[in-house]
């Protein structure tokens, strides 16, 4: 078939811009990678290292698998409370054991036991370290591929091997998981009109059951209130804003850092702060973890509480649920949470204004019985400097 000249023009122009549009394409595609590369270190590394696992692995792999635990793995790795939830995994609630756990030093300890839970009555005590699971060490493992391991079908067996805080000594435990009610929060008073409100953890309505705690004793037979958040694991910062906002009237709660910026964060103005609380004593211990800590932070920078026990754990990060486009969330620590006045807390803790540790065979709460000797033995607590970095130790 003869083509005219005109039209062998045509086709050689178009193909000749083809190709220059391919080449920019190209040229285009590596300019972006480049750009990766410089913002994302060992991208192409990655890239290429799935190839060859794609290639030359023994085994067939299932490479969306590979890359969602990876994914999962990487974000895990950042702290205690960072992780992915993907669009396509189980919504359904699994059975688990009601252990709260957090890593310290390279280990596994147990902050504290849901009330309710398979763990609750058990050997596995607060403070523990766990190192096995079913006989296999975890070792390795990150908080979140641990909380994984221990969830499971209701009724299925799982075996920890657990150490004492101060000993050397193993004991294995053997557990059956089930779902359960969680108790976030309980109160009781005493003859003596001194109110004890216990935190284990800031859920949702934890906040509304410390308003129902003040109005059940009644102004008239208020004596003092002990805040217990010993073995408290955190929660919800919107219910310790709250709580502290019923004993600050004015000025910011707490302060939240992000970065390079840092800001207040102001008091809750629909909560009616009390007029007065009178003495209060915030009960804290070295599993006082997160969102407990800024509260006591936030009560004693104020000059509201004093606090009683042991130096707290010292992490004070604020995560966000990040939603992709995939539908995949991102939980992920943004912020870290600072005293009101600026007072550092992540990676320090907090020292009690009245240390007193826990024998390891006392027969009494005396830490409590500290708190309530403090309450009926009240004195002022001096006005807080108004420094923007004052040490929160």
């Amino acid at each position: 078939m003869s083509v005219k000249p005109f039209v062998r023009w045509v086709i050689i122009i178009a193909a000749g811009s083809g190709l220059a549009a391919l080449c920019l394409s190209q040229s285009g595609r590596i300019a972006q990678v480049s750009e990766l590369e410089a913002y994302f270190p060992y991208l192409s590394t990655l890239v290429q290292t799935l190839r060859t696992i794609d290639e030359f692995y023994v085994d067939e792999i299932d490479m969306g698998k590979l890359l969602k635990g990876g994914t999962k793995r990487l974000v895990s790795s950042l702290d205690g409370r960072s992780t992915v939830l993907f669009a396509d995994e189980e919504r359904q609630p699994k059975a688990d054991l009601g252990l709260n756990i957090m890593l310290k030093d390279g280990l596994f300890v147990v902050i504290s036991r849901e009330v309710n839970s398979p763990t609750s009555d058990s050997e596995i005590m607060p403070g523990d370290r766990i190192v096995a699971i079913d006989d296999h060490s975890i070792r390795g493992l990150t908080p979140d591929e641990l909380r994984r391991d221990l969830r499971g079908e209701p009724q299925s067996e799982i075996t920890l091997t657990v150490y004492g805080p101060d000993d050397f000594k193993a004991k294995r435990v053997e557990l059956r998981r089930r779902i359960y009610a969680s108790v976030p929060a309980a109160f009781s008073a005493d003859e003596g009109g001194v109110l004890n409100i216990r935190i284990r953890t800031f859920a949702d309505g934890v906040s509304k059951t410390f308003k129902e705690a003040l109005s059940q004793l009644g102004r008239s037979r208020l004596k003092g209130i002990i805040i217990d958040v010993r073995d408290s694991i955190g929660g919800s910062i919107g219910e310790v804003t709250n709580i502290c906002s019923r004993f600050v009237s004015s000025g910011p709660i707490f302060g939240r850092s992000s970065g390079s910026s840092a800001k207040n964060v102001a008091r809750d103005g629909s909560v009616a702060a009390m007029s007065e609380s009178g003495p209060v004593v915030v009960l804290v211990n070295e599993r006082t973890v997160g969102e407990a800590e800024v509260l006591a932070a936030s009560l004693r920078g104020h000059g509201v509480a004093r606090l009683v026990g042991e130096t707290t754990f010292g992490f004070a990060l604020g995560t966000e649920c990040i939603a992709t486009t995939d539908g995949t969330r991102v939980i992920l620590s943004t912020s870290e949470y600072l005293g009101p006045f600026g007072q550092k807390i992540h990676k320090v803790g907090l020292e009690p204004d009245i240390a007193i540790s826990m024998g390891k065979d006392a027969d009494e709460d005396l830490q409590m019985l500290k708190a309530r000797e403090v309450i009926l033995n009240w004195t002022p607590i001096e006005a807080p400097e108004p420094a923007a970095e004052k040490d929160a130790a």
